[in-house]
């Protein structure tokens, strides 16, 4: 009966340690989420938040000095900017290049710590402590002294020095391959930094290109309605003509509307990648020199490069070093023998003791101390087997990255080809569109045409070269893109 009445109470008791930990663990009840969505957070909190992330951002040292080159905007008028400007632009103030070089601050840090690792560690400590004693019981008649109390003061020098300990020469080899690991990565998001904004770029010229087409065939409409106008007035046009004209003029404004809206977000991109506003860029037309360079080179060719200069692949095959790195540390953390030599310095003061007189003493000790994993050392299982997992995925991940980036070059490698067939085809369009121009005005001048068949055939000469242009910045898109994945250059020198 006892035993159940205990078992009993043990029921009660766990019952009501798991109902508070319920009630710990679900507090956003319906009724707290919906005056979160009505209300916000704490007014206080955001307050105090914002307090002192104003003091962290505003300290005189290397965070408080990122608001200066950040947080400001050297271009606040959003003069008109060039290709070559804003990729200065990005390079200083664009914040996945800032983070990058952070990334690189710290794995120098993180490897120096894996160097502090092997050298010696000192350590002092000082302590005061009151002992109160009394012997309550002792068949001894020394210790039946009865009470004492009094002030105990000792102060401690510790030295140990690793002599032997493969974890942590594999943990310096890690943290110098992580090292390495941050360069390329720096690397990389500088090329994806311009990369982006040269993409960018392109897509806003390419779109203020067919906004200028668009209102010059706009204003050509315009001269047509005119003169179908005149014509219906002279009982030699038909409104419904005219009508098919103004119509089309309207879906030509409603289109260029919406090629502002596309101009408005490559902008929009420039001037997050760069920092700067950005509300007009300069007149851009697509090198001559870049178009048909796909003839200079090869998919094959583009994949080699690839795999030589492309920084992300680069950065996955070296990390799969990384995680044979780690793997190996691991393995010795858990198997390893480790191999310490050690010292020590103790001077202890006693103001008084159970037989009535202080002390002090002075203790040195030197010695050599051997770890030998045995089984389960750390009480925490193998964690090499883990590492041997995650070196699998890291090596299948840079065989994902090499495929992906292969079929990538291939599929843009015949773009460019494609495109460069497309181009040769739209430049015959345009220039018979342009003799035809020629000709229908010679036929005005001989009285056997009209002027709005000369228009009719200015519409079909700027179809064509509006198709030209837009392929042309494809193709320009194309070749940048070939240039990125295959690791080129795109700053100002590589165009």
């Amino acid at each position: 009966m006892k035993n159940f009445k205990v078992e009993a109470s043990l029921a009660c008791v766990a019952a009501l340690l798991l109902g508070c930990s319920e009630a710990q663990t679900n507090k956003a009840t319906a009724e707290r989420l919906a005056a979160l969505l009505s209300q916000g957070p704490d007014s206080e909190a955001l307050a105090q938040a914002d307090e002192r992330l104003e003091v962290a951002l505003g300290r005189e040292n290397a965070t408080g000095a990122l608001a200066a080159e950040f947080a400001s905007d050297p271009d606040a008028n959003g003069a008109t900017q060039s290709l070559n400007a804003l990729f200065s632009l990005a390079l200083e103030r664009n914040t996945d290049i800032a983070r990058a070089t952070q990334a690189l601050n710290r794995a120098d840090v993180v490897r120096m710590n894996a160097i502090y690792g092997y050298l010696p560690q000192i350590s002092a400590s000082a302590t005061y402590t009151q002992v109160d004693q009394e012997v309550v019981q002792s068949d001894n008649a020394v210790f039946n002294e009865g009470t004492a109390s009094y002030p105990v003061t000792s102060l401690r020098v510790e030295l140990t020095q690793p002599i032997f300990n493969l974890s942590r020469i594999f943990n310096i080899q890690l943290q110098t391959t992580a090292r390495t690991v941050a360069e390329v990565e720096y690397i990389a998001a500088v090329q994806q930094v311009t990369f982006d904004t040269f993409t960018a770029y392109v897509e806003a010229a390419q779109s203020r290109a067919k906004i200028n087409s668009l209102r010059a065939r706009s204003g050509l409409l315009g001269r047509q309605i005119a003169s179908e106008s005149t014509l219906v007035d002279l009982g030699l046009g038909t409104a419904a003509l005219r009508n098919s004209y103004a119509a089309e003029r309207a879906s030509l404004a409603s289109e260029e509307a919406v090629e502002q809206t596309r101009y408005s977000d490559a902008l929009a991109d420039l001037a997050y990648l760069t920092g700067s506003s950005v509300t007009n860029i300069a007149n851009f037309t697509v090198p001559s020199s870049i178009l048909r360079s796909e003839r200079t080179t090869s998919a094959a060719a583009g994949i080699a490069a690839a795999e030589e200069n492309n920084p992300a692949l680069l950065a996955t095959a070296i990390s799969v070093v990384e995680a044979e790195l780690t793997r190996k540390e691991a393995l010795a953390s858990d198997f390893a023998p480790v191999l310490d030599a050690f010292a020590s310095f103790e001077d202890e003061t006693r103001e008084g003791s159970r037989f009535g007189g202080g002390s002090q003493t002075v203790d040195t000790t030197v010695g050599v101390r051997l770890t030998i994993p045995i089984f389960n050392a750390d009480g925490q299982g193998y964690q090499a087997a883990l590492e041997a997992v995650d070196l699998r995925s890291s090596a299948l991940e840079y065989f994902a990255i090499r495929r992906q980036l292969g079929s990538q070059i291939s599929s843009t490698y015949d773009r460019m080809s494609d495109l460069s067939s497309a181009i040769a085809q739209s430049n015959s369009a345009l220039s018979l569109s342009g003799r035809n121009v020629t000709l229908e005005r010679n036929r005005v001048a001989s009285g056997e045409s009209a002027e709005i068949a000369v228009l009719n055939r200015l519409l079909t000469q700027n179809s064509a070269r509006e198709t030209l242009e837009f392929q042309q910045f494809e193709y320009l898109k194309a070749w940048g893109r070939y240039q990125f994945l295959t690791g080129s250059s795109l700053s100002p020198s590589g165009l």
